[in-house]
Parts: structure tokens; sequence; C-alpha cells
């Protein structure tokens, strides 16, 4: 197995944890710090360029095959990306990965995309034979209902070369999408949650298995210091709305004891109470 990918057992759930590449940026870009949160000895940590992961996730289970995210790194990030990081070498990519743990493409039941941002969704179609199609060609596919309804999605979908009409219009095409509202449970321990903040659409992912339990967060989070400081996110994000979705996901992984992994925070982690407040302890 490549030392990109780790695994964890959740009861009987096998999850795995696979890197298909880095990016660098630096958060004091990214992040809006409302200015009475202002920490001058955290302001120089954000200005330097740091590396992030892009991670999707495996989960085994007895009768389902269920991904979380699914990225095709040369493709979501071109030179022309500002998060290009130049003469770097990617780890192998997804369907490598799967296959370096025995999953093929065909294997993968079902695909939870946590929100149309094209880095979760770009391996998601191949080319074949001059033509998109499914990477994962007999999975359910689930995209929250509110990214796909937005009108810049909408017209995206009508333009003849964009980006997501060749990779969710094609499953849409297909009927291998299906647009989620609310809470879903995929197989019997594994739900989609919504946590809308990041985009209106955006969900998390549960999985529970004899008292175990693990979120995988999407871009609910991007680094560890946002969950130390919850008021701290992206430009893009909604402000209200994501409070109160990391307001939520915090309460149930305390009271769980829960494990969390997120797209580009490396590895699997939990938060912890500490006398300073919420932390975020790399396990």
């Amino acid at each position: 197995m490549s030392h990109h990918t780790r695994r964890i057992d959740v009861g009987i759930a096998t999850v795995s944890v696979m890197n298909v590449g880095d990016i660098e940026f630096r958060l004091s870009d990214e992040l809006v710090i409302p200015e009475e949160k202002q920490d001058p000895a955290i302001a120089a940590q954000l200005e330097q360029p740091a590396r992030f992961p892009t991670q999707c996730f495996h989960i085994a289970l007895p009768g389902a095959s269920v991904l979380i995210d699914a990225c095709n790194y040369m493709r979501s990030f071109p030179p022309s990306s500002p998060y290009f990081l130049p003469g770097y070498q990617p780890p192998p990519d997804l369907v490598t990965q799967l296959g370096e743990q025995g999953v093929r493409p065909e294997d993968i039941t079902h695909l939870v995309i946590t929100h149309a941002h094209f880095d979760h969704y770009s391996g998601t179609t191949t080319e074949c034979d001059g033509q998109m199609v499914p990477c994962f060609p007999l999975a359910r596919c689930f995209l929250g209902r509110a990214d796909w309804e937005r009108s810049e999605m909408q017209k995206a979908l009508q333009e003849l070369h964009s980006q997501d009409r060749s990779t969710l219009g094609v499953l849409y095409q297909r009927r291998l999408l299906e647009l989620v509202e609310g809470e879903r449970e995929l197989v019997p321990g594994i739900h989609i949650i919504p946590a809308p903040g990041e985009s209106a659409g955006h969900q998390i992912v549960r999985i529970h298995s004899q008292g175990q339990t693990l979120y995988c967060l999407g871009d609910l989070y991007h680094d560890p210091v946002e969950v130390e400081h919850p008021s701290w996110m992206t430009s893009w994000a909604d402000f209200n709305t994501n409070v109160s979705s990391r307001q939520a996901l915090i309460q149930a992984a305390l009271d769980e004891q829960a494990l969390l992994t997120a797209a580009h925070i490396a590895g699997i982690g939990r938060v912890e109470h500490t006398s300073s407040g919420l932390k975020w302890k790399q396990l």
C-alpha cells in the first residue's frame, strides 16, 4: 500500500484516507478573521505558505464500498491554478491507490460528493475513446441539491466544454447522480448529514459501527486553526450557516468521542476541550 494512504478500523468498517496530492497556499489569503478575533501571535504563522493534502476517503463494509469525494489531482490543479506546485510529483492517483487496497472502480457502490468545489469531484469521470465516462460506473453518486441548483452550476452545465458538464453533467445524464436534501442513510451505519456553509449544499458523512464513530468533514474545516477559532473561515463561506454547522459537528464529535477527517487536514484527528478552548489533536 502507498505511504500516502492510511487505514483505520471503525468497528467493522475500514476507513482509508488517501492523499492524491498536496497544494500550497497561505491561510492569510483564504481566511476571513473578524477584527475583534485577531490574534497577533498566530498572524505570522498564517502569512507563511503551507502545504495541505487533498484527501479522498474509502469506507469498506460488508456489502458496501463507499467513496467520499473523488479528486483528479492534475485536473484540479493545472499550472494555471493558484495552488499549483511547480515541479511537484504527486502521489499515485485515486484509482491506483484504491487498487493497491484491492478495490476496483466497479466495486464502488456509493460516491458522496461533499460539495460542488471541483477538487472534490474532478475524479468522477475519465476520458475513454474521446468521451467522458464515469470512473466508478456502478456507483450511486450523491450531491447536495442546493449546490446543483445554483445558477452558476446550471449555466456551466449548459456550456459545451465546461468542467462541470464533463463531470457532474455526465453523471446526471447517465442517471447516476442523486440530489440530497437533509439527512440520508446510505447503508446501515453510514449517513450523509447536511452541513452547509462552505457551500449551500455542503454535506458531511458519519460512519458508526460497534460503538465507534468517525466523521468525514469535507471542507467544514481546512486547517486545525479553524477548529480552535470557529469564527475564522474562508471568504466564500456563509458565516452564520457555517458557524451553525461547525457547532453541531463539534457537539456531536465531543459527545461521541468521534474521530475526524477532513479533505485538507492531514490524516486523522479528534477534537478535545482544553483549558484554553477547543483543540484538534492529530492521531
